[in-house]
């Protein structure tokens, strides 16, 4: 899972260059709001991600811990939508 931690925000770097770029070059609005619009969503599925991680430590049942990572996820998604 570290792993894919790691990619993810190797991801969102890029992104954030990218996103760089777009301003300096003076790009179009849109396109400069599409790719805040999926930074948010990659930072939000790190988030998700490290959620799943932390919790799986936690000694719960399976399905109460799913049911956690859903409410923290919706919560996250509230705070930063």
């Amino acid at each position: 899972m570290e792993q894919d931690i790691k990619k993810r925000l190797n991801r969102i770097k890029g992104q954030l260059g990218g996103l760089e770029k777009m301003i300096d070059k003076k790009q179009d609005c849109n396109e400069i709001l599409n790719q805040l619009s999926a930074i948010r969503s990659a930072i939000n599925h790190l988030g998700s991600l490290i959620l799943s991680r932390e919790t799986a430590c936690l000694k719960i049942k399976k399905g109460e811990r799913d049911k956690l990572i859903g409410l923290l996820n919706r919560f996250i998604k509230n705070k930063l939508a």
